[in-house]
């Protein structure tokens, strides 16, 4: 059984005090935590924490864990690499694995880039104003102690979609649209859906964004198989009249460690295209984006010979692939499914191989279920760049290959 987790915050969004708060309720020391958050201020000069404790809330008629915090701090801009030389310094003070730290370093670096590109700065000039304070660096250190001691790094982690509300926002720069421009930052190019959620105000904080973009592999349409064991509610410091301001994270088991998502299967009937046509667009389609092509023949109407044409995209590229099979193939509609899948967890590995007495390396394609590689596929590019040097046949080349993962694959995980 695979342990798997999921952040929800399609309602309320997610911050960094929720997230370590949900992280507390469902099972977290807390007073890991809690000192974890005062080591800060060993880092941090002009900066002392007064008060850190997690109390239990009751909000909307939900039973939660709120963060309460209060510190002074006489510095209102720091540059982000001097925060980010506090961050390591904390991290190095504490028992955290190396697989904490570089959480809580990337999720960092993620707030400064993001900053960076707003402003068109160099990362190591970047000034950061709201997100200069300690709570920025308790928010970050505290969530990456919650992790570890609930054994999450060991772990699948997926998320809702993000409500980031909406409306406008009054900070350092002045008034901004909702979500601000570091949110879409630190989103951007990701596989992560944000919505607008219910409020006209700021739901999802750059901090919250930083640390799931870290630590979830993207957003999910259905909650995967799962069997729950811990639950955990971490409420905000806003209350909202029509809903619960709670990012809640669920912790179970998984007998399949299957990502579960949607896709568009998209098909169209062609009967005047020729062969170059097709071969053509196959690539084009595969270069813009889409999952996967299949073409078929057949007969359609008036005894025509035909092609259907089958196209699996995400809801990303969907525009782009309509754009191509309405501009190569001519036809005049198209079939347009949303479908659920699940998709095994896989990962690419370079594995070295002797062929011919020669040395070379081939990229494999490992499928993985609970940590162990179940399945496993060399990418045919490389063996027949190898069946070339050698003056071998293609087939007797993979042959080999296969032969010789398999045996090297037997002891990996």
């Amino acid at each position: 059984m695979a342990k798997i987790a999921v952040i929800d915050c399609q309602v309320a969004g997610i911050s960094g005090d929720m997230l370590m708060s949900s992280l507390v309720d469902a099972g977290a020391n807390a007073k890991k935590v809690i000192d974890s958050v005062f080591a800060c201020e060993n880092f941090l000069s002009g900066s002392k924490i007064q008060k850190v404790s997690f109390d239990k809330v009751v909000v909307h008629g939900f039973s939660a864990t709120r963060l309460a915090m209060s510190y002074k701090d006489s510095v209102h801009e720091r540059h982000g690499t001097d925060l980010l030389h506090a961050l390591t310094g904390c991290c190095d003070s504490l028992d955290l694995e190396q697989r904490a730290k570089t959480f809580a370093l990337e999720s960092l670096k993620t707030i400064i880039s993001a900053e960076a590109q707003i402003h068109g700065e160099d990362f190591d000039h970047v000034h950061l104003h709201e997100a200069s304070s300690i709570d920025t660096l308790a928010d970050i250190i505290g969530c990456s102690t919650a992790l570890q001691d609930l054994e999450l790094f060991d772990s699948q982690v997926y998320c809702t979609k993000v409500a980031v509300g909406a409306g406008l926002l009054n900070f350092s720069h002045g008034t901004v649209p909702n979500p601000a421009g570091a949110i879409l930052n630190i989103f951007k190019k990701r596989k992560f859906m944000i919505s607008g959620g219910q409020a006209q105000e700021e739901l999802t904080t750059p901090t919250g964004a930083a640390l799931l973009v870290n630590l979830a592999s993207g957003s999910i349409n259905y909650y995967p198989d799962i069997i729950p064991e811990k639950t955990g509610y971490g409420a905000g410091q806003k209350e909202f009249k029509n809903f619960a301001n709670v990012t809640r994270i669920l912790i179970g088991e998984s007998a399949l460690a299957a990502e579960k998502d949607s896709v568009c299967v998209v098909e169209t009937n062609v009967d005047d295209v020729s062969g170059e046509i097709i071969g053509n667009l196959i690539e084009t389609l595969a270069d813009s984006g889409a999952k996967d092509v299949t073409v078929l023949a057949g007969i359609g109407k008036k005894n025509r010979p035909t092609h259907l044409i089958r196209v699996v995209s995400d809801n990303a590229s969907l525009a782009n692939i309509l754009s191509i099979l309405f501009a190569e193939t001519g036809t005049l509609g198209v079939r347009i499914q949303n479908v659920e899948r699940l998709v095994m967890p896989r990962t690419i590995l370079t594995v070295p191989v002797a062929i011919a007495g020669s040395n070379f390396y081939v990229q494999i394609k490992a499928v993985k279920n609970a940590d162990k590689i179940i399945s496993f596929k060399p990418e045919f590019e490389d063996v027949r760049k190898i069946a070339q040097k050698s003056k071998m046949p293609t087939k007797r080349v993979m042959d080999l290959v296969l032969s010789q993962v398999a045996e090297k694959m037997g002891g990996m995980t």
